[in-house]
């Protein structure tokens, strides 16, 4: 059941609501595809293995970058998910419903989301580094683990968006109360 906002702000509300699922439908195209497009290229692999992942020697054979690709379609999954919770939580919004379970719904999700994501990243890395040093002759593969603070971010972002969704879904509550009495 669509809520009652101020006539004014209700169209600042929906003008955002279409900026922000814009911006959700491009992150799917980028987050989406850019996986498939990197690991089909072994020269930028190989770049990346070298400049930012400090790797000496990598294996680019197709097996390997394959196995790189399933590795890094774990937090490209969660990502995706997270934007399709966003697209609905504004789609409600779109729709003016705002103080509502369903918003409050889509909120709880996105939070969970950004709560993967957290846990999502590292592990994908990992797992992408194992699969293109698993070739590599004893001695030479690598295991490599590590927390940033775009992990941290990302999982203090998913608790506060739990909490708001917890607070919104009261308030939802509580309104539906308050018009069961009109």
């Amino acid at each position: 059941m669509p809520d009652d906002p101020s006539p004014a702000g209700l169209p600042r509300i929906r003008r955002l609501a279409w900026v922000v699922r814009a911006l959700c439908l491009l992150g799917v195209v980028v987050i989406g595809t850019l996986p498939f497009i990197f690991w089909a290229e072994p020269l930028w692999v190989g770049e990346v293995a070298a400049r930012t992942w400090q790797l000496d020697r990598v294996q680019l054979d197709l097996g390997s970058r394959l196995w790189g690709l399933a590795a890094s379609l774990l937090p490209t999954s969660v990502s995706l998910f997270a934007l399709w919770q966003m697209w609905s939580l504004f789609g409600c919004f779109a729709q003016g419903e705002l103080l509502a379970r369903r918003p409050a719904a889509h909120l709880r999700r996105l939070g969970l989301g950004l709560c993967a994501l957290a846990a999502a990243q590292p592990l994908g890395h990992t797992l992408a580094i194992l699969a293109l040093t698993w070739g590599n002759p004893e001695g030479e593969r690598q295991l490599w683990f590590g927390l940033g603070a775009e992990h941290y971010l990302a999982l203090l972002f998913g608790l506060l968006l739990l909490a708001l969704a917890q607070v919104l879904g009261e308030a939802a509550r509580v309104a539906d109360e308050n018009a069961g009495f009109v």
